[in-house]
């Protein structure tokens, strides 16, 4: 029985996420799968279909964020100062961020934190349910450190001077998962960029950690570490967490761990952000937020990461007033310019690896047969210049779940 609607996209070159060259195709969405990449779709199929002329255009797969912050506020459309919103609003930017996600062809997002766990929960289901646009979205935690403050509250004390707090721990995963979360996140290291120096101090005991994997293992839950300092970049592979931001002060032995744990971890080393604050911020960085310093230290670990077959996956921190939502895609210029990607690599790694990331590899990230139609049709050639991804208007069709949510004019 053919199904109720179709869309066939023709005269296209379909890069399939596996980072192979591109290929001359026909590729047949019904439902909300990939049915056919073909030269010539039989006539009854292509009677039934609508049909999108490429007119020589790549189609991608639909594009992943490894490290999406919803609720940071900022989008290239709005620009928030992260202070006095009311809950409400914060809310109502959650949405607005998902829908200026989709409109970049970010397909789908895996949560770096968001400040209203129940909100991102929430705008979760409505994405997967279609009444409001956005990505698929892991949705997650806010990001709990040392001494488990409370949300958007960030003092990095580390571990010296206070008891550990493994119950404390469990407890803080208990309550995130029960709100229905997919990912809770601890900042395992503190951040310099935020509180100048704390980048190294390691935030969280072993049996601390230790706690909140057996209480995620438990409620089926994940686990991402924020982890600039080598140790902390250690604790997390040691404890099993599964993505790791940052990993920029990574040494030998992390690597050697991480490496021996390659088929189950996922690093996002989040350029986007470092390059803002280089470059960006409101104001010049001071010595103390280390900016220089963690860009020099993450050009050199992401390439030794891939040499050693790690998957690296993008994903900067977008959101902050000086590196919006809507701006994601640079991380594969970034991908490409500071680690020595190739753009059909980095391309692999929003696609192919994307997938991986959100627990969907066997159904997302490859245009391949039966697997989830979430595509992007660009004006132009990617592999030639991985920069045109961030022009919006090359981005002349976007389908997400078998649904275009932007059609060619």
């Amino acid at each position: 029985m053919t199904p109720t609607f179709s869309t066939l996209f023709t005269d296209v070159q379909v890069f399939d996420g596996t980072g192979r060259a591109p290929f001359r195709a026909e590729v047949l969405v019904e439902g909300n799968r990939i049915t056919a990449i073909t030269g010539n779709v039989p006539h009854d199929r292509r009677a039934q279909a609508r049909v999108i002329d490429g007119g020589g255009g790549t189609l991608l797969p639909g594009l992943v964020d490894a490290h999406t912050h919803l609720g940071f506020g900022s989008t290239v459309e709005h620009r928030s100062l992260r202070r006095d919103e009311p809950d409400e609003e914060k809310a109502l930017l959650v949405a607005h961020a998902g829908r200026v996600l989709l409109d970049h062809g970010i397909t789908s997002a895996y949560s770096g934190g968001n400040r209203l766990p129940r909100t991102e929960v929430a705008a979760r289901k409505a994405f997967a349910e279609g009444w409001m646009p956005g990505p698929r979205l892991k949705a997650a935690s806010w990001e709990g450190s040392a001494g488990m403050v409370e949300p958007g509250v960030y003092d990095f004390p580390g571990i010296d001077g206070r008891a550990s707090a493994p119950d404390q721990v469990a407890r803080f995963v208990s309550d995130m998962a029960e709100l229905g979360v997919d990912i809770v996140k601890l900042s395992l290291s503190g951040e310099s960029a935020v509180v100048q120096g704390t980048s190294r101090i390691v935030q969280f005991t072993d049996e601390e950690v230790a706690a909140a994997a057996q209480t995620a293992e438990k409620h089926g839950v994940w686990l991402t570490a924020h982890a600039h300092a080598a140790e902390s970049v250690k604790m997390a592979v040691r404890h099993g967490i599964r993505a790791v931001y940052h990993c920029t002060f990574a040494d030998e032995e992390a690597l050697d761990l991480l490496e021996a744990a390659r088929d189950r971890v996922f690093v996002a080393p989040t350029p986007g952000i470092i390059h803002a604050n280089l470059y960006e911020a409101d104001s010049e960085p001071e010595p103390g937020m280390e900016v220089e310093a963690t860009a020099e230290a993450v050009r050199k670990v992401v390439p030794e990461l891939v040499r050693r077959g790690i998957r690296v996956v993008p994903g900067g921190d977008y959101g902050f007033a000086w590196n919006p939502v809507g701006r994601n895609l640079r991380d594969l210029e970034l991908f490409v310019d500071w680690f020595g990607f190739t753009p059909a690599e980095a391309l692999r790694a929003a696609t192919r690896y994307g997938g991986e990331v959100m627990g969907m590899g066997d159904e997302l990230g490859l245009i391949r047969e039966g697997f989830l139609a979430d595509l992007v049709l660009v004006d132009g050639d990617p592999l030639a210049d991985i920069r045109m991804l961030q022009e919006r208007d090359r981005l002349v069709a976007i389908m997400k779940d078998g649904t275009l949510h932007k059609a060619p004019a």
